[in-house]
């Protein structure tokens, strides 16, 4: 993990706080109501994780998942007048399924696959 916090928190050329700049950017605006930007900050967070640091993908996802969560708790709260929580509830027990199920797959895929999955 040390290798990583290396990477992330240091400039080009071996660097990547700029990118994750960006990315958090990128979702916060996701987040806040552009369709479609979210996604696109996941699959950058995924295709830009260090290949070069062992297990680089999972630091790179583990530091999203905490930044999604208070975005997605605000995002909630910021639009909690047009939610329909009924629907909330009977999503919320797939959404964890979901999760783990992709607990499971990252435990037998490996970087490279993963980054394949995303494109």
């Amino acid at each position: 993990m040390e290798d990583y916090v290396k990477v992330a928190t240091s400039l080009p050329p071996t660097g990547q706080l700029p990118t994750l700049i960006g990315i958090s950017l990128i979702l916060g605006l996701g987040k806040g109501g552009v369709p479609g930007l979210a996604t696109v900050a996941t699959a950058t967070t995924v295709l830009t994780a260090p290949s070069d640091v062992p297990g680089g993908l999972g630091y790179a996802v583990a530091l999203m998942v905490p930044i999604l969560t208070i975005i997605d708790v605000y995002a909630a709260y910021l639009h909690r007048a047009a939610l329909d929580w009924n629907t909330v509830w009977v999503l919320l027990p797939t959404s964890f399924v979901g999760m783990v199920l992709g607990q499971v797959l990252d435990k037998h895929m490996t970087d490279k696959g993963a980054r394949l999955l995303v494109g």
